[in-house]
């Protein structure tokens, strides 16, 4: 008897093997793909999250150096702390003036600046940005003067609250007002809203406390 011959594979089989692996393999593309996705959307979301998290808390070490003597001297600095409510459909959008002895961002320093912070459409994408405003040279106009800088886009919201040394809370601070006069708050939560690279909204809080309340 002669040996049976080794059979092949025929045409039909082949054609079903190859059917077979490009299936398999489209669905671990499929897989590593949205994988990549997934991992690229998280880096992002995180480098958003983080950025918003360095300028909340750089918000707070200047809010923290806020400096009110306990009495206007001769000089012609006005030393005040104005912190004004505002809403504009249904987002807090407030802002806050202030002297402070925090390090300057930008420029020379005799040891206090004017300091503030408030929402504006950003004129290069017409979006809304938190910008700071910055004096190195105090005048008789805490709330005014200096020069603005775009801290980050995508914040759309800004809110103060302010807490006296009893505890209470109020959403506006004006020291140069009769109620205020003399009296820095004890503590100010600041919230931020923004949105992240998929235009998702979050928003982040902190508190700043001021140490001395007057002097």
């Amino acid at each position: 008897m002669w040996p049976p011959k080794n059979r092949g594979f025929t045409l039909v089989e082949v054609m079903i093997t190859a059917a077979i692996v490009a299936l398999i393999m489209a669905i671990i593309y499929g897989a590593f793909a949205g994988s990549l996705k997934t991992m690229e959307i998280s880096r992002e979301g995180g480098d958003v999250y983080r950025k918003a998290r360095l300028i909340l808390n750089r918000m707070a070490q200047e809010v923290s150096c806020a400096h009110l003597p306990a009495a206007q001297d001769i000089s012609d600095i006005q030393y005040a702390f104005i912190g004004e409510d505002a809403e504009e459909d249904g987002v807090p959008q407030d802002t806050v003036h202030f002297i402070s002895t925090a390090f300057p961002l930008r420029g020379p320093s005799k040891g206090l600046k004017e300091i503030g912070y408030y929402i504006s459409l950003d004129p290069e994408t017409d979006e809304p940005a938190l910008l700071m405003r910055e004096d190195t040279t105090p005048d008789d106009r805490s709330d005014e003067g200096g020069r603005s800088y775009l801290l980050a886009e995508g914040i759309w919201g800004l809110d103060f609250t302010y807490y006296d040394d009893g505890g209470r809370e109020w959403k506006r601070w004006d020291t140069t007002t009769p109620l205020f006069a003399g009296k820095l708050p004890q503590l100010i939560k600041i919230s931020i809203f923004c949105k992240d690279e998929r235009g998702e909204p979050f928003s982040l809080t902190t508190t700043a406390y001021i140490p001395v309340v007057g002097e």
